[in-house]
């Protein structure tokens, strides 16, 4: 799963080099993931937290400015907790849950900006395409592994701040998917919160 992750940042990166009026830019903070339709009860953590890496450029100017690219972001999400046996005060065992999301994302927007070149500005966009899911959760006698796939919607926006080529601020999304999250269910949502820096070439 890392190199498959590794393999995809570098083959989204490579774009920058063949496109026009590139940007690359990187994000991270904070995930919050739930999951419906449950069947096992199997526990895991909602709060976790993402790394996301983008490549886009300036597709049209006119009538308005349509920004398109790619996207490869991570969210990762742990937890551990004690399991305690009737008639014990110590803890007997402790349970570990790491899962892990891997999306890669077509994505278009629309550039909004206050002032020519530099100042505030605000950026929607809507992405979608491919999500992984792989998670590892300890049950009381057993481990339970999973890797599956689904297909994710996330609409977003981005608040920042231009000084000519870079440009910093910050950004929340929104994220609903379909598809096979294992004994988790089968439809999960994201929400995140964070920053990000953009550079353009």
């Amino acid at each position: 799963m890392k190199r498959l992750v590794a393999i995809l940042f570098l083959f989204i990166s490579a774009g920058i080099c063949r496109a026009q009026s590139a940007a690359w830019s990187v994000s991270t903070g904070y995930s919050n993931f739930n999951v419906a339709h449950q069947t096992n009860g199997a526990f895991y953590s909602k709060d976790g937290a993402y790394l996301d890496g983008d490549v886009s450029w300036l597709a049209s100017r006119y009538p308005v400015p349509v920004v398109v690219g790619g996207g490869l972001s991570v969210s990762g999400f742990y937890e551990s907790e004690d399991l305690f046996t009737p008639g014990y005060f110590f803890p007997t065992e402790r349970l570990y849950s790491d899962l892990t999301l891997v999306a890669l994302e077509g994505r278009v927007g629309i550039p909004i900006q206050f002032e020519r070149g530099r100042g505030f500005f605000i950026f929607p966009r809507i992405g979608a395409g491919l999500l992984i899911d792989d998670y590892s959760i300890d049950h009381t006698y057993y481990t339970e592994d999973h890797t599956g796939a689904a297909f994710e919607i996330r609409p977003a926006i981005q608040i920042g701040y231009s000084f000519g080529p870079w440009s910093i601020g910050g950004e929340g999304s929104y994220m609903a998917s379909w598809g096979d999250f294992g004994s988790l269910g089968h439809h999960g949502q994201e929400f995140r919160i964070g920053v990000f820096a953009r550079v353009k070439f």
